[in-house]
């Protein structure tokens, strides 16, 4: 079976990509948009770790699951805190805070999305190599 590659990266490198994205995203509501509150910068916080993640799969690729497993949770955590932004958007607050809730939501949902697809390729990868031997 071939590596897990989605949107057209594999996993490690779509970490990196959503750590990045998450980084510049609570920095730039930080500095951007007068979100002075360090509140604004929780995007980064769980961006840094999801880059960390990404560098160590790259960088030990025999422990490369390992790391994925760690970094999925941080994704999740991710998704389930932009769901703070559902109730911004019921109620019509489509402030600074509100958006970047909902691009947390939809980064996370996306990359925890994405993890447990590769989980699953990874799974039916050993079933199939079981089967052949």
């Amino acid at each position: 079976m071939s590596d897990f590659t989605f949107l057209g990266q594999t996993l490690p490198r779509l970490t990196l990509l959503i750590g990045g994205a998450l980084v510049v995203e609570g920095l730039g509501f930080y500095l951007g948009t007068g979100m002075t509150s360090m509140t604004s910068l929780i995007p980064a916080f769980f961006g840094i770790p999801l880059i960390a993640m990404s560098v160590m799969a790259t960088r030990q690729p025999e422990k490369s699951h390992f790391w994925m497993h760690i970094a999925v949770v941080f994704g999740l955590l991710t998704f389930l805190g932009g769901l703070m932004g559902v109730k911004g958007l019921v109620t019509n607050d489509l402030s600074a805070s509100t958006v970047a809730q909902l691009l947390m939501l939809v980064m996370g949902g996306v990359y925890t999305f994405a993890c447990i697809r590769s989980f699953r390729h990874a799974r039916m990868a050993r079933e199939a190599a079981a089967a052949e031997s």
